[in-house]
C-alpha cells in the first residue's frame, strides 16, 4: 500500500479518468466501481494499493521515476488494518473510560445497611450495551430481570438473569464478600472457588438467596484422586503440581461486574461492614494457622489491599506485622473473641481453637510430634527434628507443653508425655 502526495494522487487519477472519458469508463478498465475512483481523485481513500499502481503505470498514467519522487510512505495491508482496529479501541476505551468516570461513589449506594443495585445498575448500562449485545430489563418490586443476546458457540443466544434491587449487608453477604476477596471465580463466573464442602454449601446458599442458580464445576489434574464432593462437571486441568478445587458460580458478568466495584471501593464499604465476620470470611478463603509462631495469617500481595486490611485488622487488634506474603496476628484472645466464632472451614476451625484453646482435634503434624514422644521417651528437642525431618520444632513443643500434653525434664530439656492429658 502507497501513500502518496495528496496533489500527485489527484492528478492520476484525473489523468485516468480524462483518457477514458468518465469514473464509468475508468473503473470497467481497472476493474473497480466508479465511487473507488472518484474516491482516490478526491484523497478520500488515503493509501493506493500496489496493484492499482502497476495498473496506472502499465496505462502509462504516471511513469516509475514519477512515483518515486511522489510516494510518502510504503505500508502493508495488516498495517493499515491494524492502525484502523487501534483507532477504534482508542475511540471505545475514552468512552468508557467517560462512563466509568461517572459511576456512583459508595456513599452514593449505600444507606440503611442496604446497598442500592439499582444506582449502580442505570449508571453501568451504557457499558453493558454494544453494537454485539443488547440488554433489555425489567425492574420489580425486589430485583430486576435482564433478558440480553451474546455470541457464543453456537451463534447468538437469549439469556434471562435474576438480581437484587437491593442487597442487605446482613451476616451472609459480609461472610460472602469476604470469601469472594479471597476465592473468587475468575472472570464472567459468579462464584467462590474452594475445597472445603461447608464453604461450598455455604456459596450455594447465598448464591440462590440472591436469585441466582449456581452450579458446581470440578477443576481436576489428570489421575488425581476425585474428592467425595457432588458437582455437575468435572473438567481436567494441564497445569504444573496437583490437587483440585471446586467453583460454586453462576455465568453473571454484570453481578461480577458489581462486586468488583465494590472491590475497589472496599476502604469506603468495610465502614459499613461488621469487620469480624468479613475478616472471618477472607481468613476461611485466604487464612492459615501457623503452629510454628503461634499465628494468625491472611495471606495477601495486592498493595491497596494490603494497606486497607492492615487498617481495619488494627481496629480489631489483629494486626501486628507484614512478612511479605501475609498479614500476621499473634493475638490468641482477640482472634478467639472476634474470627473464631464465625469461621466456617472445619480445618482451619479446628486449628484455631486448639492455637487459641488447646482443645478439638489434635492437628495432624503436633499429634505427630506426640506420637514420636510416646515411642521415644525423654527424646531432646534436637533428636524429634531430626527423626520427624523438621528444622525446627520449639514453638510445636513449646505450644504442646502449655496446654499440658507434655511434659520437660532436664536440660537440655528431654520430654515425655503428660498422662494426665489423654491424646
Amino acid at each position: 500500500m502507497f501513500k502518496l502526495n495528496p496533489l500527485f494522487q489527484k492528478k492520476i487519477f484525473e489523468k485516468l479518468i480524462n483518457m477514458f472519458g468518465n469514473s464509468f469508463r475508468a473503473g470497467e478498465i481497472l476493474g473497480l466501481p466508479a465511487s473507488s475512483i472518484r474516491a482516490y481523485k478526491n484523497i478520500y481513500f488515503k493509501t493506493v494499493q500496489k496493484e492499482l499502481i502497476e495498473k496506472l503505470i502499465s496505462l502509462e498514467i504516471t511513469k516509475i521515476q514519477e512515483l518515486h519522487e511522489n510516494v510518502l510512505e510504503i505500508k502493508n495491508k495488516k498495517e493499515i488494518i491494524e492502525g484502523c482496529l487501534e483507532i477504534g479501541r482508542k475511540k471505545r476505551k475514552d468512552y468508557f473510560e467517560e462512563i466509568r468516570k461517572n459511576m456512583p461513589s459508595l456513599n452514593e449506594i449505600i444507606s440503611n445497611g442496604k446497598l442500592d443495585f439499582s444506582k449502580w445498575f442505570h449508571k453501568y448500562l451504557p457499558l453493558v450495551n454494544s453494537n454485539l449485545r443488547s440488554l433489555r430489563f425489567k425492574e420489580e418490586e425486589d430485583y430486576f430481570i435482564l433478558n440480553y443476546n451474546n455470541f457464543t458457540k453456537e451463534g447468538f443466544k437469549d439469556f434471562e438473569i435474576k438480581i437484587p434491587s437491593k442487597f442487605n449487608l446482613g451476616d451472609d453477604f459480609v461472610y460472602f464478600f469476604g470469601l469472594w476477596c479471597g476465592d473468587r471465580s475468575g472472570g464472567k463466573r459468579f462464584g467462590i472457588f474452594n475445597q472445603e464442602e461447608n464453604i461450598l454449601d455455604f456459596s450455594e446458599r447465598f448464591l440462590k438467596s440472591i436469585f441466582q442458580k449456581p452450579k458446581r464445576f470440578l477443576y481436576i489434574k489428570q489421575n488425581e484422586i476425585v474428592p467425595e464432593i457432588p458437582y455437575y462437571k468435572k473438567i481436567i486441568i494441564d497445569r504444573p503440581g496437583k490437587g483440585w478445587a471446586i467453583s460454586t458460580h453462576v455465568t453473571n458478568g454484570i453481578l461480577s461486574s458489581f462486586f468488583y466495584y465494590l472491590l475497589e471501593n472496599i476502604e469506603d464499604l468495610l465502614k459499613h461492614l461488621d469487620l469480624r465476620i468479613f475478616f472471618a470470611g477472607l481468613f476461611d478463603a485466604e487464612g492459615n494457622v501457623s503452629f510454628y509462631n503461634k499465628s494468625f495469617r491472611w495471606a495477601c500481595k495486592n498493595k491497596g489491599l494490603i494497606k486497607t486490611y492492615s487498617k481495619f485488622l488494627g481496629e480489631l487488634d489483629l494486626y501486628k506485622n507484614y512478612d511479605g506474603g501475609c498479614l500476621i496476628s499473634y493475638n490468641k484472645k482477640a482472634f478467639y473473641d472476634n474470627i473464631f466464632p464465625h469461621l466456617k472451614h472445619k480445618k482451619k476451625r479446628n486449628h484455631s481453637l486448639f492455637l487459641c484453646k488447646g482443645e478439638g482435634e489434635i492437628p495432624s503434624d503436633l499429634k505427630n510430634v506426640l506420637n514420636y514422644i510416646k515411642k521415644n521417651t525423654f527424646s531432646t528437642q534436637k533428636e524429634i527434628a531430626k527423626a520427624l525431618k523438621k528444622s525446627k520444632v520449639y514453638s510445636e513443643l513449646g505450644l504442646l507443653r502449655e496446654f499440658g500434653f507434655i511434659l520437660a525434664e532436664d536440660y537440655p530439656l528431654r520430654f515425655k508425655l503428660n498422662n494426665e492429658n489423654k491424646i
